[in-house]
């Protein structure tokens, strides 16, 4: 048994409503709160108990990075800037493949580090020709990082190049030798279907009753996935009891390609391959309109924006103010492409909450509470976690202690709401303890970095003769494809 005292305490009150308890504590034992308390209630209840002081601090949910892609290095990084998403892509190509544990293992040390205790692990490949043994790299990383994940098993079978229904063949020949040759070259980036099946059975068999670790498909998005694998794979997870998650509407030449494929809407389409038998989230939606927020919403599709990734990548802000109001639940991932370049999970959190105000005033005191749910139970739904995302009795022990010495600054009104101080002043560097099923992950002081080592030893030599300019050259011919297609 530990006790966490702190000078304040964002608990879940019975009607799931947040309550601030100053002082607090929370009590913890065999990964779950016992119970959430003044401090000298439990000093009393439970003589024996460890005690943990935590001073001035305020004790939160442990935040969920709802959509990331365990890469710890940046593209910019990397030495590829921001660029529409589609050429974006393509200058990878020009790259070789990093360790996947190695720069899964250093985004799990910097997500800890900025108070976030979940996260879902999109679609993600190095094109290495062995997926599973990138995919095995990532879950011993947030394994040894002692995070809570779901791992999203990925899938594409289509549009790897352009989009559909556009010919890729005919597009390929425009392309200059040099850059034919580095796309021949490429390996696969993901299994076959029925491979991809089987890959499932064994990890849910390999990691079957893991208290932390979570598997749901990943399948990339409607534009890169046949029907029959949306069909299959749907099948599967609903047999399964897991989840589905993918992009979608991502980026405007997505939602060129959704318009001719899907005249009768893209969500219509993916009902009727029963892709809603299985719960569902979905992430960026910054090209909706308002016929797909009507269709997510008659859905229940829990919807993760990605703002800072959006604005980077020319996609535009996500609507996410146009989305509550249709009724969506909306939560944040960071894409590994915040808005500052950094996992910063409260900033991006904040940034995603300015733009879900839109431009009416509310003229209530909940702004802070609605943000800090994006941040961890709408999170937690979008990454089919359950027991996790409030601070209560029974639930997972999954907390952040924030210091609120830099919050509360030179001075602080004591009028002022200290959740609205903390949600519109705090940052990961305030970040004092990270906590996962009871467990200290993180204290203020450990590096994340310590962590980057072999993953920028293998990044600076990643990049192979010649292929830089090859990349460079399909990125300008996807540029140029997509801004002479009608919109």
């Amino acid at each position: 048994m530990r006790v966490l005292e702190a000078a304040c305490v964002a608990a879940a009150g019975a009607d799931t409503r947040l309550s601030l308890l100053s002082p607090g504590a929370v009590a913890v034992a065999r990964g779950r709160i016992v119970e959430v308390n003044t401090c000298e209630h439990l000093r009393t209840r439970f003589p024996a108990a460890e005690r943990l002081p935590l001073g001035d601090a305020i004790l939160l949910p442990g935040f969920v990075n709802a959509h990331q892609h365990g890469r710890g290095l940046s593209q910019i990084q990397l030495g590829y800037p921001d660029d529409a998403l589609e050429p974006w892509i393509a200058r990878r190509r020009g790259r070789g493949a990093p360790d996947a544990y190695a720069l899964t293992r250093l985004a799990a040390a910097q997500m800890v580090a900025n108070g976030v205790t979940t996260t879902l692990h999109a679609n993600y490949s190095y094109a290495t020709g062995d997926y599973e043994r990138e995919l095995r790299g990532a879950i011993r990383a947030y394994d040894e990082a002692g995070m809570r994940a779901t791992l999203c098993v990925g899938y594409a079978d289509q549009g790897g190049l352009i989009y559909p229904p556009a010919d890729e063949d005919a597009f390929r020949h425009t392309l200059p030798p040099a850059a034919q040759a580095l796309l021949n070259s490429a390996r696969p980036a993901y299994l076959p279907l029925a491979d991809t099946l089987v890959l499932m059975a064994r990890l849910l068999e390999d990691y079957g009753g893991h208290p932390r670790l979570t598997f749901a498909y990943g399948p990339a998005g409607p534009q890169w996935v046949s029907d029959a694998a949306w069909r299959a794979l749907a099948q599967d997870a609903a047999r399964r009891g897991i989840g589905l998650h993918f992009h979608l509407l991502e980026s405007p030449a997505q939602a060129q390609a959704a318009r001719t494929l899907y005249p009768d809407g893209v969500l219509a389409h993916l009902e009727a391959l029963g892709v809603f038998a299985a719960q569902a989230s979905a992430a960026h939606f910054a090209q909706a309109t308002p016929a797909d927020i009507a269709a997510a919403a008659r859905l229940g599709l829990t919807i993760v924006a990605n703002p800072g990734s959006n604005m980077r990548l020319y996609n535009g802000p996500p609507a996410i103010a146009a989305w509550r109001a249709a009724g969506l639940a909306v939560a944040v991932g960071t894409d590994n492409c915040a808005v500052d370049d950094t996992e910063d999970y409260l900033r991006e959190l904040r940034f995603g909450a300015l733009l879900a105000r839109g431009t009416e005033a509310s003229g209530t005191r909940s702004e802070a509470a609605r943000m800090l749910a994006m941040g961890t139970t709408a999170g937690a739904e979008a990454a089919f976690q359950t027991g996790t995302g409030r601070i209560a009795p029974g639930l997972k022990a999954d907390l952040v202690a924030l210091d609120l010495a830099r919050i509360r600054g030179a001075y602080l009104d004591a009028d002022a709401d200290l959740l609205d101080a903390v949600m519109a002043r705090g940052c990961g560097a305030d970040v004092a303890l990270t906590m996962v099923d009871g467990e200290i992950i993180y204290r203020r002081g450990e590096s994340a970095e310590a962590f980057g080592a072999s993953a920028t030893a293998r990044a600076a030599r990643s990049a192979g003769p010649g292929t830089s300019e090859a990349s460079e050259a399909i990125a300008t011919a996807l540029r140029r494809h997509y801004a002479d297609r009608p919109s």
